[in-house]
This record gives C-alpha cells, structure tokens and sequence, in this order.
C-alpha cells in the first residue's frame, strides 16, 4: 500500500507552482478526506486506499490483475 500512498502525495505536487488548487486537485481531496473536516490524516489514507483497491479487485481475490486494472482504465475514460 505504500506506493498507492506515494502516487498520492505525487498527485498533489504537479501543481505546486500555482497557490490555488485545480479543480480535480480538490476532488481528489475530497475523496481523501473521509470525515469532511478539510484535513487529511494518514488513517483516511489508508481507508480511502483500501476502498480504492476493493473497488479495483472486481473478483474480491485480494489482488488486482492486468484485467481489473485495464477495466479501471476503461471506466476512467468514460467517466472523462
């Protein structure tokens, strides 16, 4: 789990030249900040990543396949 944590901190450096946060910047926030008290604590983190990989690993096997990562991708797309 702790590479999805890096891929969240990186997600929220890319903008780091501009003060104010895009608008998906905030979703993403959004989405991490479980209990809406506008911060983000490691505990949210590690639930906001285990819901992502629950919602990832389709067949519940505790791993996430070539195939399940691809359909991510697909809903993704559509979803943008």
């Amino acid at each position: 789990m702790v590479w999805i944590r890096l891929i969240f901190l990186l997600f929220f450096s890319f903008g780091l030249q501009s003060n104010e946060l895009t608008e998906q910047e905030l979703q993403f926030f959004n989405f991490l900040d479980l209990n809406n008290d506008n911060f983000i604590s490691i505990e949210e983190i590690n639930n906001s990543t285990n819901i992502l990989f629950q919602l990832i690993d389709s067949n519940q096997d505790k791993k996430i396949s070539h195939d399940e990562l691809k359909e991510l991708k697909r809903i993704i797309e559509l979803l943008t």
